[in-house]
C-alpha cells in the first residue's frame, strides 16, 4: 500500500514538473532563444523543488489522512497487518465450498467476508467444521490479539446476498487453544451468533 502511495505521489510530481516545462513562454522584446533557455532553467530548478516538497507533503498528508479517519470514525479499512497477533492471510477453511475474500480491522472486531457455494444452513455448517482451527492457525499471539479484539464477525455471501452471519468471540478463540473448548462445542457457540 506504501508503494503505491509512494509512486502515486511521484508520479504527480513528475506530472507537475513535465507541465512546468512545457507551458514556458518567452518575452517579446529580447532575443528569444536567451530568455527561454534563462526562464526553464529557472523554472526546472525551482519546479524540482516545489515538485519534492509536494511529493513529501503529499505523502505526509495521504498517510495522516488515512490514519485521521481510522480513528475518527474507526470504520476506516485497514489490512490483516493491522491486526495485532494475526495473520489473515493463514484464515483459510478447509472447503472447497466456502473461500475468504476479505479480512479487514474495524474497532475491536475483525471482519470477514466469504463467499460460498452452498445456501443450505445445514451444509454450510458441515462446512465450517475447521472453523476452529482455521482461527488457531491465523492467530500468532494470543494476548496480543486479545488486547485488541474482542470477535471476530463473519459474513458469508452467495452470488452478493447474505447466506449468513456470524461472530467468533475472542474468548472461545483462547480457550479453543487452551484445551477448555473442544471444537464442537467451539462451532456451537458460533451457532448460537448467527443470524
Amino acid at each position: 500500500m506504501e508503494r503505491r502511495k509512494i509512486l502515486l505521489g511521484s508520479g504527480a510530481a513528475l506530472t507537475t514538473a513535465l507541465a512546468g516545462c512545457t507551458g514556458s513562454g518567452g518575452n517579446d522584446d529580447d532575443d528569444p532563444d536567451d530568455d527561454d533557455k534563462t526562464e526553464s532553467i529557472t523554472d526546472d530548478d525551482s519546479e524540482n523543488e516545489n515538485s519534492e516538497n509536494e511529493e513529501t507533503e503529499n505523502e505526509e498528508s495521504e498517510n495522516g489522512n488515512e490514519s485521521d479517519s481510522e480513528e475518527s470514525d474507526g470504520t476506516g479499512e485497514t489490512s490483516d497487518a493491522d491486526i495485532p497477533g494475526f495473520d489473515g492471510s493463514k484464515l483459510s477453511l478447509e472447503s472447497d465450498a466456502v473461500s475468504i475474500t476479505s479480512v479487514e480491522r474495524a474497532n475491536r472486531t475483525v471482519e470477514v467476508v466469504a463467499t460460498s457455494e452452498v445456501t443450505d444452513l445445514q451444509k454450510l455448517y458441515a462446512e465450517l467444521e475447521t472453523l476452529a482451527d482455521a482461527h488457531e492457525n491465523a492467530i500468532v499471539d494470543v494476548e496480543a490479539f486479545a488486547d485488541a479484539i474482542d470477535a471476530v464477525d463473519w459474513v458469508v455471501d452467495h452470488d452478493a446476498k447474505k447466506v449468513i452471519s456470524f461472530s467468533v468471540k475472542t474468548d472461545w478463540l483462547a480457550d479453543y487453544r487452551n484445551g477448555d473448548l473442544s471444537a464442537n462445542a467451539f462451532l456451537e457457540n458460533v451457532k448460537t451468533t448467527a443470524e
